[in-house]
């Protein structure tokens, strides 16, 4: 080999030693795979802080990155429902979500939730209210409960209808003219005897007082037939055959009737003495059957009376 083609070959021999111990510079890789830089693992679509929640250098060289060990799943998530519908189910005032939600006001379209805690170490999994409550506001998702953590201070105390419903509220009385007695055809005149009603009890650690008040009334007549009135009704003068009042009602047939009575309760409640504020929903309370007995009555022209004529017509024993 001539000198020229030796000194051509060390130089390659040189340049390729040199190239060999100098570190590839992959500008794509970034930080090490696996890891991003605010120091968060990525599996699939669950976020979680690697351990140690350090944050790593890049390295100007691609290497293989130990996982990071995630979280042990406990089985234990959260869910949430509107504040306003929990437990409320078709007898919802409208206004009532609109009430709600505007205690919600740091941002606009502000929504009140309460949070369930979900179990699945169990079979079947549990549903069980947290007792904790926060606002949602479009485009962010609320935080759950966290064990330990304060909850914040826009999370009220709510008191829902099921526990409106845990209240011995009274039922009203249900009265009727003459007493436990009708005729035929004609309006027979019943009413209700309902109060406004107050109870304090302890509730997540808050003295509650909660006031019920009665707004509606559901007759149920034991005749197939039926009524709902915003009135309780009341007494009327005489006897009360056949008076008409908001809250009679003429039964077409003799027999006894069983009388039912559902008053409707309107809830509100005030936290350690705060403002008072409404129940979603209205507390439904029987009362005690009521016996309704409907005779006929037959009418007959006489010239005489009871007392002139004892057996004369209309003056025996009223019949069925």
């Amino acid at each position: 080999m001539s000198a020229a083609l030796k000194t051509i070959a060390l130089v390659a021999f040189l340049i390729a030693l040199v190239a060999s111990s100098t570190p590839a510079i992959d500008e794509e890789a970034g930080p090490s795979a696996g890891i991003t830089e605010s120091g968060w693992v990525n599996a699939g679509n669950t976020v979680r802080q690697a351990v140690g929640g350090g944050k790593r250098a890049p390295t100007m060289g691609r290497v293989d990155a130990q996982p990071a060990a995630l979280p042990e799943d406990d089985g234990i998530s959260y869910t949430y429902v509107r504040a306003c519908t929990a437990g409320a189910g078709s007898d919802l005032d409208p206004a009532t979500c609109p009430r709600m939600d505007a205690q919600c006001d740091a941002q606009d379209d502000g929504i009140l939730v309460n949070w369930i805690e979900l179990d699945s170490t169990v079979r079947p999994a549990t549903r069980t209210p947290t007792g904790r409550s926060s606002c949602m506001y479009p485009g962010e998702a609320p935080a759950p409960p966290i064990e330990g953590v304060e909850a914040p201070e826009e999370a009220p105390i709510v008191i829902t209808l099921e526990e409106f419903q845990k209240q011995p509220v009274l039922a009203a009385t249900i009265v009727s003219q003459p007493s436990n007695f009708g005729l035929r055809n004609a309006h027979s005149n019943v009413y209700a005897q309902a109060q406004e009603q107050e109870f304090t009890f302890e509730f997540q650690d808050a003295e509650i007082v909660l006031k019920a008040r009665p707004v509606s009334y559901q007759w149920n007549y034991g005749d197939g037939t039926g009524a709902t009135t915003t009135t309780p009704g009341g007494p009327v003068d005489g006897a009360a055959f056949d008076t008409e009042t908001p809250t009679s009602h003429q039964y077409t047939r003799t027999g006894d009737f069983q009388l039912i009575l559902t008053t409707y309760f309107a809830g509100d409640y005030s936290v350690d003495g705060g403002p008072f504020q409404p129940v979603a929903g209205e507390a439904a309370v029987v009362s005690e059957p009521h016996l309704m007995s409907i005779w006929r009555t037959e009418g007959h022209n006489v010239s005489e009376n009871c007392i002139e004529n004892p057996q004369g017509i209309g003056c025996a024993a009223p019949t069925r």
